[in-house]
């Protein structure tokens, strides 16, 4: 073959061999129990799941991305933003200047029985209501990297209110979502970036669920991406509030149906889960890494937090139940109580319904016949990395 034909040819291939190399790409393998999705299953997605779907499971990064990689945060994205209300919460409410709901919270994580090491993270931000828990991928070094850069991120676009990134949606975000879906953003690029910069951390990555509370507008908005959960307990009844993004979104079922669509730092661009959610007195939430719930069937997750009153005993008696189970994974656990309750400030001139700075908390506490509870206290009000302090929030009470 000779001439124009030849030419031709070549060309053609050449082509092919393009497209073969950008190929179906989904997620670096995962160092647990399962992995990613594997290329021979692509054909047959790509039959079978409609379009809007199909571009979810196909986040392949293009070169001119990867040029982009020395820009601090992105000013600009395709990143995406599915909303999503629960009953009541889409009713617009004016955001009251005193807080309608306080909460408390406890958490901790555990490395398991079968791990060398713990690759989650978890997030205690109480002055800004703020929790997360996020599941790390990649190895020893890598997970464990991915998932506290994550957390660290995303407190940091809090603490600097930094809230950059272009995010496209359906419907309005409101502004506190939009807000905590920039962080994932931020943390999403922080992760990405900092893989493709250390060859060894290329097959890095992490899941992150990530609540932010607003108890003067009564909300709590939920965001993920992966497949750690929020849970919600009302009335005695459990709820999974999140949506795994797992390949069984893209229709497939059997081997590698529960394989991560996506994750935080694999590609440069997500598909960010944020619901929108109106607590009640005595909810209970529940974030989590599925080291509890692959572990443990919501049924024994219901039954333990009906029964246990007591919060903090609760976390360590839901990671129990994990490790009893087999531990096979690390296990994390974050619970936000939402509680009902009046304060009652003396000599500050408010009686009801309050969020106190911190100065009047320690004034209305050193008063004998003051009751001050706060949305969350504790002695370290950041609490990142796999080993947080015990004591990750209590209530401040005086009588």
């Amino acid at each position: 073959m000779t001439g124009l034909p030849y030419q031709l040819a070549f060309v053609v291939l050449a082509l092919l061999v393009a497209a073969a190399a950008k190929g179906w790409h989904l997620l670096r393998p995962r160092a647990r129990a399962h992995g990613v999705a594997p290329t021979d299953i692509a054909p047959r997605i790509e039959s079978e799941v409609p379009a809007p779907l199909l571009e979810l499971a196909q986040p392949f990064v293009e070169e001119d991305e990867v040029t982009r990689l020395n820009v601090a945060a992105p000013a600009a994205s395709d990143s995406r933003v599915k909303v999503a209300y629960e009953l009541e919460a889409e009713e617009d409410e004016i955001t009251s200047p005193l807080a309608r709901i306080l909460i408390s919270a406890k958490g901790d994580s555990d490395r398991g029985q079968k791990r060398s090491a713990n690759e989650d993270s978890l997030l205690f931000m109480p002055e800004r209501s703020l929790f997360a828990v996020a599941d790390g991928m990649g190895g020893y070094r890598g997970g464990a990297i991915a998932s506290s850069l994550a957390v660290e991120t995303l407190r940091e676009t809090f603490e600097r209110e930094r809230f950059v990134g272009e995010l496209r949606s359906d419907k309005t975000i409101p502004k506190r979502g939009r807000e905590l879906a920039s962080g994932v953003l931020q943390a999403n690029w922080a992760v990405f970036k900092t893989a493709k910069a250390d060859p060894s951390l290329s097959r890095m990555g992490t899941t992150l669920v990530a609540a932010r509370f607003s108890p003067n507008k009564q909300r709590v908005y939920i965001a993920n991406v992966g497949d750690s959960r929020c849970y919600r307990l009302r009335r005695g009844k459990l709820r999974q509030l999140t949506t795994d993004q797992t390949m069984r979104l893209v229709g497939l079922q059997g081997d590698g149906a529960n394989d991560l669509l996506q994750a935080i730092g694999v590609t440069s661009d997500l598909a960010i889960d944020l619901l929108v959610d109106k607590p009640r007195p005595d909810d209970i939430y529940l974030l989590c890494s599925d080291g509890l719930s692959k572990m443990v069937g919501d049924p024994e997750i219901e039954q333990l937090l009906t029964r246990e009153t007591d919060l903090e005993a609760a976390v360590y008696g839901l990671i129990e139940l994990a490790n009893d189970h087999g531990g096979k994974d690390n296990v994390t656990v974050v619970l936000i109580k939402v509680i009902e309750r009046a304060v009652r400030a003396a000599g500050l001139g408010y009686q009801g319904w309050t969020k106190l700075p911190d100065h009047a908390v320690h004034d209305a506490a050193a008063s004998e016949d003051v009751t001050v509870l706060g949305s969350v206290s504790c002695d370290d009000p950041t609490t990142i990395g796999p080993r947080p302090q015990p004591h990750v929030a209590v209530n401040r009470r005086r009588s």
